[in-house]
């Protein structure tokens, strides 16, 4: 390969990198839908930085809660799963035995 052919190649594998590196940026932050909080996770996964808007503070703790773990379920590729609410007197174990009342 001559010198002008083998840095052209060299080139193209830098942009090459630099496109990738640019996706990942993307890939691994997240913002809320009101974009009150963004979250930037690392490349497995764990959360390295989450970032509140001044207009986070005005919001109640169930709705920052809610925006922050949208915010990380988008940043670290989480799937999207409704919660389910426990009804009372919902165990965690199942029963072995079943009773006749």
């Amino acid at each position: 390969m001559s010198n002008p052919q083998l840095i052209e190649e060299l080139r193209w594998q830098l942009k090459q990198i630099e496109e990738r590196r640019a996706e990942n940026q993307r890939l691994l932050s997240g913002t809320s839908p009101d974009r009150v909080v963004t979250v930037v996770a690392g490349p497995g996964g764990g959360v390295r930085e989450v970032r509140l808007a001044p207009e986070a503070m005005r919001l109640d703790a169930a709705a920052l809660g809610r925006a922050i773990t949208t915010a990380i379920r988008e940043a670290t590729g989480a799937p999207q799963q409704p919660l389910r609410r426990r009804t009372a007197g919902e165990d965690d174990e199942p029963y072995d035995t079943v009773f006749d009342v």
